[in-house]
């Protein structure tokens, strides 16, 4: 097998490739990608977006990548093979890349298609982190109760008040990672750029998306809802102050999600959850939430380097040399 640059690549070898991966998570998770692959592809059309494609012996497309190299980390945003051995080969290469030699980690958040994929990342020492997608059905959603806890639509406006919100919430907790890797400020500013205005988490339905305020005026708790495929919801985001929790909050705001997007003529609604989160999986069962599949968000350090004999780690040093 032999791995090329795709960015040497005719379009009608790639376009293939990603309705592939379109196609197998469409399928299997309710999750179209569409909107996303495109602006890939406009990418790497423009040379922006590296990547590799896997060729077996015949010289026909077997797997591939790509990844970007932002904020000093190595972000893959897909990876697929047809064999262990050529996902293990895909990965190498990466790791072998002029990008992730200025990288300071890798991490990657992907549909685990299967179990090869964990073994490749955990092989070559990522710490691998487990988020089951769950999906319900909104045409049984359980009707609304009474409930005097006053919510409000969310907009663009409450942006910054969103991000305050996550930071409060996931503070100490591990699964921040996921969504920011060293808990900064800035990184969750991103993350809800993403959820706003970005095609990587659907499309936002602020209609479907609900905040509660505390006494002070400031966002005790939200939900944020996506479209990520016709007529399916994607709750993206629940979340809740540490101040205001064991209240019953986060069950008022999905109830609440589950209503709207029901109403907008949405047939289901899935959602991911950190298969440790036993407190938030035990809330979904409960609205009948069940398994579909799986996503796994997986990080790294810096790839270490051989220069002369002698290992070396990427770090601002070595970059500004």
């Amino acid at each position: 097998m032999t791995v090329t640059d795709w960015r040497d690549a005719p379009s009608d070898v790639v376009q293939p490739l990603l309705l592939a991966e379109r196609t197998r998570v469409l399928d299997a998770l309710h999750w179209d990608l569409a909107p996303a692959l495109r602006l890939v592809e406009h990418a790497r059309q423009r040379g922006d977006v590296p990547g590799l494609i896997l060729r077996d012996r015949a010289g026909q497309p077997a797997g591939w990548a790509f990844y970007i190299l932002a904020n000093r980390t190595l972000q893959l945003g897909g990876l697929h093979a047809r064999t262990a051995a050529g996902l293990r080969l895909v990965l190498d290469r990466v790791l072998a890349s002029p990008e992730a030699e200025l990288a300071q980690g890798v991490s990657c958040f992907l549909p685990a298609a299967s179990q090869s994929l964990v073994s490749a990342l955990e092989r070559l020492r990522f710490e691998v982190r487990v988020h089951e997608c769950l999906e319900a059905s909104l045409v049984s959603w359980p009707p609304a109760a009474a409930d005097t806890v006053p919510l409000r639509q969310l907009g663009d406006v409450d942006a910054p008040a969103i991000v305050r919100l996550l930071a409060r919430a996931y503070a100490g907790e591990r699964a921040a990672r996921t969504f920011a890797p060293a808990g900064r400020i800035e990184e969750w500013a991103h993350y809800v750029g993403q959820i706003l205005t970005g095609p990587s988490l659907g499309a936002w339905r602020p209609s479907q998306s609900f905040g509660i305020d505390g006494r002070d005026g400031s966002l005790k708790a939200a939900v944020l809802t996506t479209e990520i495929a016709r007529q399916v919801a994607h709750v993206a985001q629940i979340a809740v102050d540490p101040e205001a929790r064991r209240g019953g909050l986060a069950r008022r705001l999905l109830h609440a999600a589950g209503a709207a997007a029901a109403a907008a003529g949405m047939r289901r609604v899935t959602l991911l959850v950190d298969e440790e989160n036993a407190a938030a999986r035990q809330l979904y069962a409960a609205f009948g939430f069940r398994p579909i599949g799986r996503w796994i968000h997986a990080t790294r350090g810096p790839v270490p380097r051989r220069i002369g004999g002698v290992v070396v780690r990427a770090t601002s040093r070595t970059r500004a040399a």
